[in-house]
């Protein structure tokens, strides 16, 4: 079967230009509870309403955004909510990652294998879950799951030699919120400038073919100036630090901070896309705990979260999210629905 970039237009969602802190009035009216004595909670996702049971309690400890609107003092059931606007594919993996934190980089790991043995559109259906759920947890400031999920997305090209495609560069800088996107941007940015450097070529069945990859890049410079402008900065950064973009491969990560490590010259360090990155500095990884190896220079198993008691602040065209757009760009970062034929087998161990 043939890939395509392109999600089920029939998920498309207007941007919203909410705030988070409207976000309420753009939910649709709380279901009606359900009786479950399991200390589960129903999760509504999508225009179908895909129903999710979820640990009541671990959903409320991973974020105050869930524990504002599933524990309602004024019942004694717990009530379900509806989330229209997300996708049961992205929605599958972030319930995984909720249950079994500690297992999860494994469990992704397996799911991104699974859809290389079916075929190209599955690879591509599990690709834009996952760069949904990092939009996800990134709004729900979740550190552990962006981490998580941007290491996958560095193992998920590496693993399948891809190219960045310009539907995603001009996804990301036309469709999502500029903070929760800007380690994406960073990301993407940095493949760029390493693709067009050995010369990437279109690796997807819906690409155009017709137009070369530089051209298709140099069309998106000049309709785009925010991403010229971070292109424009990541190639400064790299001649002032001395680093060959041509060499510099952005799928890969060594498993260190220190500037003095050789290994700097063919990858980036492990935390340069983290949520933590100017944090750390040269400093150990904050998740790495227990490590495995991976197909990248390193993949870290996640640590189980301790949320309790703790707050935090808070196709074409691929499905828009939940939340807004057009957030204020975090200073310390300036450098720089989902198609659901695999959502059935995700969503099966939970519904």
């Amino acid at each position: 079967m043939s890939g395509t970039l392109r999600p089920d237009t029939r998920t498309s969602r207007r941007i919203s230009t909410i705030s988070r802190m409207t976000l309420d009035k753009e939910l649709p009216p709380t279901p009606e509870p359900e009786q479950d004595n399991s200390g589960l909670t129903t999760i509504l996702i999508g225009p179908k309403k895909r129903r999710f049971k979820v640990n009541c309690q671990l959903l409320c400890d991973v974020s105050p955004f869930f524990q504002e609107r599933i524990e309602d003092p004024f019942h004694s059931q717990t009530v379900s909510l509806w989330l229209p606007s997300e996708s049961p594919a992205m929605f599958g993996l972030f319930v995984e990652w909720v249950h079994s934190p500690d297992t999860f980089s494994v469990y992704l790991d397996d799911v991104i294998t699974s859809a290389q043995k079916k075929g190209e559109k599955e690879s591509l259906d599990i690709h834009w879950a996952i760069i949904h759920l990092h939009l996800f947890a990134s709004q729900l400031s979740l550190g552990y799951l962006q981490d998580a999920s941007i290491d996958a997305i560095q193992d998920l090209y590496l693993k399948y030699d891809w190219d960045v495609p310009p539907k995603l560069v001009a996804y990301l800088y036309t469709e999502c919120e500029t903070g929760p996107s800007i380690r994406l941007r960073r990301w993407a940015v940095a493949m760029v400038a390493f693709c067009l450097a050995v010369g990437g070529q279109p690796k997807f069945s819906d690409q155009d073919l017709a137009t070369s990859y530089p051209m298709q890049f140099q069309a998106l410079f000049q309709s785009l100036p925010e991403f010229s402008a971070d292109y424009t900065q990541h190639m400064e950064n790299m001649k002032e630090s001395g680093h060959d973009v041509q060499l510099k491969n952005p799928q890969l990560r060594i498993s260190a901070n220190k500037l003095c490590n050789n290994k700097r010259l063919f990858g980036f360090r492990e935390c340069s896309f983290h949520s933590h990155r100017s944090a750390v500095g040269e400093g150990l990884c904050p998740h790495a705990v227990v490590r495995a190896p991976s197909r990248a220079m390193s993949a870290p198993d996640l640590p189980r979260p301790r949320w309790r008691h703790r707050r935090q602040d808070s196709s074409n065209n691929p499905p828009r999210s939940l939340f807004s757009r057009n957030s204020h760009r975090d200073d310390e970062e300036k450098p720089p629905s989902i198609p659901h034929s695999i959502a059935s087998s995700i969503m099966s161990k939970f519904s």
